[in-house]
């Protein structure tokens, strides 16, 4: 639903699913479900070039860019061309008209191309700089149930209505055998599917009473649908085969078949000449169910009945079960096993379709089954339901939708739409429908509207809501001229350790190396004032000791950033776990970066914990600030990682990354996964993610070729050149980003671009 109407599913094509409220007015989905193009009146709202592939399954925390797409919008109905990112921002309970769902939210940033210049001057460009579009994937309804664009108002949309029995409720489908059919073969193939929106969870045959086959599917993990086609070997005469299928919400719902098989013909052999036979002795009568209530395929409005059975056998009756729905309801045993036993029970349904199986067992085991199926239609008097607009509303925009929902269990015979007293919507319903959708474009008044929706049934019976609607019309105001952005200035400390006091703690070649290339980026292709840059190594007159790095991260830093500035720390040295005897973390781990007087015994009181980094970022008033971290702490051999003597072997955990990024404006990039080693390279002279890095920062991360590398395209470049370049000498390390920025973080402008 649209402010100008409802959109229906017209087709699918090969890449998309086209949604139409009538001529020149259509809306197409990726089959990713992400919105590709808005078209009003002949008019483009909204199309992308590329549309972005959202990667499923859906899950918070997924993102993804698209670089150098083209936007057409009314803005800039011949396209511009935009950077554009998405992500998964939370599950959380979104409420629309249709009911409220526990649905993704998906996060789109369009941004101009216009980056380089407000890099280079620092000053706004003219117009709009980004537009947001936020959807909502509810898995339920297995669709998106609104939208909410912002200022482009043409594609907020939420579900009216959905046929929720349709696309979520569990159903078990039966192909073959037919109902009642007579079969010579001793064996059928019983076919069919079982469909569930929550997932099926279990599913289980039954013949005669008897289990033939079951599967537990929350093992292996539930299935939307199961196809059903297993073979199953008769008996001659009456056999009742049941499939009960249960969803992972605890419902269940069941299909039985009857089928007959017909006895075999007796072989045609010559008949000896013998004296004849005495006559048999008379056969003890077999299991028989009789149910003369319900009848079988009843309709019923009240919501409980009573099943009324004789059961008998010559052999005596031992247990009778009674199931609703697959779950049981009543349950008779005797020890006596008398011929005849009768059943009465009072039966509970639900609404809609019901299958009631009574079960009577003799005492050799033998079983036979009854079934009846029994339909509950509540008596509904004629409702209407008006899900939008709602009452007393003010709203400014003069275009509106009436959405309603009338239902009758008499059947629904007209509605109609009446705004301020004249009628603007009629639809007049086919017989026999009982719920009807109703969806009704109107244009409000200034001022206060009337909206009626009357609607009635076929014996002349008429219904009708009022709703009152205020349009207030918002003022005209002028543009007002773009505020040049306030400057902002760019900080960073560069920290590199090689050698460490401690003999225990071995030495690294080329950290300092690392820290000094990263510093020549910063204060020359970068563009950082040199004054703005703090270096820290083995080969500078502040040594990377731990006072002296505690200095520069939480003093000089925050004494010199402002909230509008930029922050760049970089880290090349030894990381190192330790056992935390707090249990704070789940690893049992705590993780330091060490310092060139750390003890390697006493990380404690001389390493620098990275639990530290969260009252650093709290000193720091910047909004945005970035960390880049070539260590490890996996205490593995052979890399920029130590164990320390009070460190047991385990696998090392990433949820303290999770804790020091949970505030807005922070991100850190650490060279390899917790558990991993951070290689250094004789042949490159540099640890491989600072090599990397260096380079990305040097133009090769220019992933559009706009002439500015930001953070998540050096992210995306180390990613790829990392792991690749790191299986090729036989290592294994991918880096790691975790936390969250407002849009695209411009780091350096490539010169020549």
């Amino acid at each position: 639903m649209l402010s100008d109407g409802v959109y229906d599913l017209i087709r699918v094509d090969k890449d998309a699913y086209v949604f139409s409220a009538g001529p020149h007015r259509q809306i197409q989905l990726t089959k990713d479900l992400a919105v590709a193009s808005v078209t009003k009146d002949g008019r483009v709202e909204w199309q992308l070039d590329p549309t972005p592939k959202l990667a499923w399954p859906i899950e918070v925390g997924k993102w993804g860019v698209v670089y150098n797409a083209v936007l057409h919008n009314r803005d800039h109905p011949t396209g511009v061309r935009i950077r554009l990112t998405w992500e998964v921002k939370a599950y959380e309970s979104v409420r629309v008209p249709a009911g409220t769902f526990q649905a993704f939210r998906i996060e789109y940033l369009a941004e101009l191309g216009a980056t380089a210049d407000v890099f280079r001057r620092g000053v706004a460009v003219p117009g709009r700089q980004f537009w947001t579009l936020v959807t909502w994937y509810a898995p339920e309804a297995r669709r998106l149930v609104k939208a909410d664009a912002g200022d482009l108002k043409a594609l907020d949309f939420q579900v009216v209505t959905l046929d929720r029995g349709a696309s979520a409720a569990l159903q078990v489908l039966v192909d073959e055998p037919r109902d009642q059919a007579r079969v010579s073969a001793d064996r059928i193939t019983l076919g069919g599917k079982v469909t569930a929106a929550a997932g099926v969870a279990g599913l289980s045959i039954t013949l005669n009473g008897v289990d033939v086959w079951s599967r537990d599917f929350t093992r292996s993990g539930p299935p939307p649908e199961v196809t059903l086609s297993h073979p199953v070997a008769l008996r001659e005469g009456k056999n009742v085969l049941l499939v009960t299928a249960t969803d992972t919400r605890g419902g269940s719902r069941q299909d039985a078949r009857v089928v007959f098989r017909d006895p075999s013909p007796p072989p045609a052999t010559a008949a000896p000449a013998t004296p004849p036979a005495p006559p048999p002795a008379p056969a003890l009568s077999a299991l028989r169910i009789a149910i003369s209530s319900p009848l079988d395929q009843a309709r019923v409005s009240q919501d409980t009945v009573g099943l009324a059975a004789v059961v008998s056998g010559g052999k005596g009756v031992s247990r009778v079960l009674v199931t609703l729905n697959g779950v049981e309801v009543a349950r008779l045993e005797e020890r006596t096993a008398p011929r005849t036993l009768p059943v009465n029970v009072p039966v509970k349904l639900r609404e809609g379709q019901n299958t009631l199986v009574v079960t009577a067992t003799d005492p050799d085991g033998l079983a036979q089954q009854e079934i009846r199926a029994v339909s509950f239609e509540r008596v509904v008097p004629l409702t209407v339901e008006i899900r939008h607009p709602e009452d007393h509303a003010r709203v400014g925009d003069e275009t509106s939708l009436v959405a309603a929902e009338v239902t009758s269990s008499k059947g629904v015979a007209t509605v109609t739409v009446i705004l301020n007293g004249r009628e603007v919507f009629k639809q007049t319903v086919r017989a026999g429908e009982r719920s009807v959708a109703v969806a009704a474009p109107i244009k409000l008044r200034d001022g206060s509207n009337t909206v009626v929706v009357r609607a009635s049934e076929p014996d002349g019976a008429v219904r009708q809501e009022v709703r009152t609607v205020t349009f207030e019309r918002p003022p005209a105001t002028a543009p007002t001229p773009p505020k040049p952005s306030t400057a902002r200035d760019r900080w960073a400390v560069v920290i590199g350790v090689g050698r460490y006091d401690s003999p225990a703690i071995p030495p690294l070649r080329y950290t300092v190396s690392d820290a000094e290339a990263v510093y020549e980026v910063l204060i020359g292709q970068a563009g950082f004032k040199k004054d703005n840059v703090l270096l820290l190594t083995d080969k500078t007159a502040r040594k990377p000791s731990l006072r002296d790095i505690k200095w520069a991260l939480g003093t000089f830093l925050a004494r010199s950033a402002k909230k509008e500035d930029i922050v760049f720390i970089f880290f090349a040295g030894h990381g190192a776990p330790e056992v935390d005897p707090r249990g704070a973390e789940s690893d049992g781990l705590a993780k330091y970066l060490v310092p060139s007087d750390a003890d390697p015994n006493d990380l404690y009181s001389t390493g620098l914990p990275m639990d530290e980094f969260q009252v650093i970022f709290d000193r720091i008033e910047a909004e945005q600030l970035v960390v880049f971290l070539d260590a490890c702490y996996s205490g593995a051999a052979g890399g920029r990682t130590f164990a320390s003597k009070r460190t047991r072997a385990v696998r090392v955990d990433e949820v303290f990354l999770d804790r020091l990024t949970r505030s807005k404006g922070r991100a850190i990039i650490t060279a390899s996964r917790a558990s991993e080693v951070s290689i250094e390279l004789p042949e490159l002279s540099h640890g491989l993610f600072t090599h990397y890095l260096v380079q990305g920062l040097r133009g090769a991360a220019d992933l559009d070729r706009d002439g500015i590398v930001s953070l998540q395209e050096v992210y995306q470049y180390l990613e790829q050149q990392v792991s690749q370049k790191s299986r090729a000498v036989g290592g294994n390390q991918h880096p790691v980003m975790k936390g969250e920025l407002d849009g695209m973080l411009p780091l350096v402008k490539v010169s020549g671009r």
